[in-house]
């Protein structure tokens, strides 16, 4: 119930639409329309961000998600929503070893800061290992302003909930007569504001990875209610200029 409630706030949100440039960007330095979303949750923001793309580039996209503890039914209710366009992957992926048959440019929403340094720098490491772009967003940061503003996650949660499908009465149970699910959800934005990384700890966990020809992006957009933080990198094994098209690499997910 949490996931989906973590979820309900993404598809009526649009918090990460001002990363989408960079986004464009990376994927295009990527040569790929490929992306491999790793710990998914119950989806994130790829919904809405997938119609966006597609609707401002003349090349179409696929989009597989994935996570340890995958939610099957979540992801299913989305892979239907996009028409196909976002897929899933239901085995259990760990971050930090992603199976090689698994391509595509690699992103990660509002997630990294559940790793610790050595384990952040291990789901890095293994995107580069295997020559893979890589693409970090978190919205959560260790500032009055985002602080503030997960005060505003229950009302956010009370007032969406009754959106949320499938109905089911346990949902409203544990939201309004017991209201459980608005404040761990609450609790859960705290605690993942306090254990983000900002620009200078993401600099220092990119010291000591081996990363040939590999471009890194650091850095905030602002364009949105909360500013995103990211980190973005993909390999540079030739000139940008000899480019002549996408390179599109299809992950393994469930159709």
């Amino acid at each position: 119930m949490i996931t989906d409630a973590l979820q309900i706030l993404w598809d009526f949100s649009s918090l990460y639409q001002p990363i989408l440039p960079r986004l464009q960007g990376a994927l295009a330095k990527s040569r790929t329309r490929s992306v491999l979303d790793l710990c998914s949750g119950g989806g994130g923001p790829w919904l809405g961000l997938s119609r966006i793309l597609e609707k401002e580039e003349p090349y179409p996209l696929s989009v597989c998600l994935t996570d340890r503890n995958p939610n099957r039914k979540a992801f299913e209710r989305i892979q239907s929503r996009s028409e196909g366009t976002v897929r899933f992957d239901s085995r259990s992926i760990d971050a930090m070893r992603v199976p090689t048959e698994l391509n595509g440019f690699r992103t990660m929403f509002s997630a990294f800061h559940h790793f610790n340094p050595a384990e952040a720098r291990e789901v890095l490491a293994d995107a580069i290992d295997h020559r893979k772009g890589i693409g970090i967003f978190e919205i959560s940061q260790r500032t009055p302003k985002t602080l503030l503003a997960v005060c505003f996650i229950p009302l956010a949660v009370l007032w969406l909930t009754p959106r949320s499908l499938p109905f089911r009465w346990p949902r409203l149970l544990w939201t309004y007569f017991l209201p459980v699910v608005p404040f761990v959800a609450c609790f859960d934005g705290w605690m993942s504001c306090l254990r983000s990384y900002s620009q200078q700890e993401l600099s220092e966990l990119t010291c000591g990875i081996p990363g040939d020809n590999y471009e890194w992006e650091i850095g905030e957009e602002c364009g949105g209610l909360l500013p995103v933080t990211y980190l973005i990198a993909y390999p540079i094994s030739c000139p940008q200029s000899q480019v002549t098209g996408f390179v599109t690499s299809e992950a393994h997910c469930e159709a």
